[in-house]
């Protein structure tokens, strides 16, 4: 045993007046209680290569949207040249008739 599970040990079976199976038992049951405790809270905890992994996904990420943002601007100018033309097109049109 290691000197807290002794110490432990010794605490049932003294303080509490445990047999020795039964305080052997108890301490048995805390250890794996905390090793269980111990190992759900490593899983939760990142490693430097998952943050280096969530950070280069930023990275495209962040370039994804710079190229959308590109592409919906060059939308934005042709849409509205091509109404701008439409509309000079009308008025023409309109002119023409009118004479």
């Amino acid at each position: 045993m290691k000197s807290g599970q002794l110490k432990l040990y010794n605490l049932f079976k003294k303080e509490l007046n445990l047999a020795d199976d039964k305080a052997a038992a108890f301490v048995a049951a805390v250890e794996e209680v905390v090793e269980q405790g111990f190992k759900n809270e490593k899983q939760t905890l990142s490693t430097k290569d998952d943050i280096q992994t969530v950070r280069q996904s930023i990275h495209l990420l962040e370039l994804k949207v710079e190229q959308t943002k590109g592409d919906i601007y060059k939308a934005i100018f042709w849409t509205g040249l091509l109404q701008l033309i439409s509309i000079l097109g009308g008025v023409l049109a309109i002119v023409k008739f009118l004479h």
